[in-house]
């Protein structure tokens, strides 16, 4: 289904049961998809590129296992990782994670972001840390109405936490799910 590109933007995930509500993706915003993989994220990604969003995917999982995942997008890719090398960048320096983001963002209309990794991020930095990035993250994306993908899993962090980064998100979970 094509993705209006004016206002709310509307998509609703493949593969979901029917009953579930559509959701609607306002430009300027972070989503937190509850999940425990990122397959969700991955199709509400795919449903904007194939509207003729832009993405920016920075990741744990390396990019050409995500590329493989992906089949038919062209994507640009950042691997979180302690490794070495041009597209990969430490987890414990978030601001050159937010210097990436930005430069992506910049002229870019229509432009989405999946960031992938919250929980390893949290494990190299305090989570005061973390959130202070997302928050300038999320003065980017809200500067260039661009929409923010962040697929979470809510066992993975406490519930305290999990309420301090809802303050400045959506969030996208099944109907019975407890986030």
């Amino acid at each position: 289904m094509p993705i209006p590109q004016r206002g709310c933007t509307s998509v609703t995930p493949l593969g979901l049961n029917s009953g579930e509500q559509e959701f609607l993706f306002d430009p300027g915003r972070i989503y937190f998809v509850c999940e425990k993989r990122m397959e969700r994220t991955l199709r509400i990604l795919q449903e904007f590129y194939y509207s003729g969003s832009k993405a920016l995917c920075v990741t744990r999982l390396h990019p050409d296992l995500l590329q493989e995942r992906m089949p038919g997008i062209s994507a640009e890719c950042t691997w979180l990782s302690e490794r070495c090398g041009p597209n990969n960048i430490p987890p414990n320096q978030l601001h050159r994670i937010s210097q990436r983001i930005s430069g992506f963002l910049l002229g870019k209309k229509n432009a989405v972001v999946l960031l992938e990794g919250i929980e390893y991020l949290a494990l190299f930095n305090d989570f005061t840390r973390v959130q202070m990035f997302l928050e300038q993250v999320n003065d980017q994306i809200m500067i260039s109405r661009a929409i923010m993908l962040v697929p979470l899993d809510p066992d993975s962090m406490d519930v305290r936490s999990i309420a301090k980064l809802r303050r400045f998100c959506e969030v996208i979970a099944p109907q019975n799910d407890g986030i």
